[in-house]
């Protein structure tokens, strides 16, 4: 079995599905029954933003923060991704220094500036049943790369796909995804 456990997928220019076009997925669990990952590189359609925010009173965080769509699993679940200088009840360390919290205290934490250095907050995620994981990479559907929290932190969103396609040292948007003959 493929491990894909803490690995980035990045999305081949022919999955054209709306959810996962272009999109950058950071897995953080897999196993024999399948794999969890949150897309780390598309913003929520800023018409939900501000109901959301004053809804969570994330409003009430400086600076405001964006929000993100992890996947189309679970649209209602807010989730945390963070830096590991902050942990609480039910912080999950995924890796080293990504952590996920769940438990909206954090909210409480970064309103009063103490919660995480680095974060992002994600609605849904995406989820893979038993071998379907596996059975996309062997159709091509993915490209798979170590995470990095540099790339889930720093990297802007809209650089995230390509940034991580290049460090194949290729230009993603240079492959059609098409295949044919001369």
């Amino acid at each position: 079995m493929t491990e894909f456990s803490n690995k980035f997928l990045i999305a081949m220019p022919h999955l054209t599905d709306s959810n996962f076009a272009k999109s950058l997925v950071y897995v953080f669990e897999h196993d024999a029954k399948g794999a969890i990952g949150l897309i780390v590189n598309k913003p929520l359609p800023s018409a939900s933003v501000s109901d959301i925010l004053v809804q969570t009173r994330m409003n009430q965080i400086k600076p405001r923060p964006d929000l993100f769509f992890g996947g189309p699993v679970g649209l209602n679940q807010g989730m945390f991704l963070h830096s590991s200088d902050y942990a609480t009840t039910g912080t999950s360390t995924l890796h080293g220094e990504i952590c996920l919290t769940t438990n909206p205290t954090i909210i409480d934490d970064l309103i009063r500036g103490s919660g995480p250095k680095l974060y992002r907050c994600t609605f849904g995620y995406a989820g893979w049943g038993e071998h379907q994981l596996e059975r996309e990479f062997e159709n091509g559907d993915w490209l798979v790369m170590p995470a990095t929290p540099q790339i889930i932190f720093e990297v802007p969103d809209n650089q995230k796909w390509e940034h991580a396609a290049k460090q194949f040292g290729i230009d993603i948007l240079d492959i059609t995804g098409h295949t044919g003959f001369a």
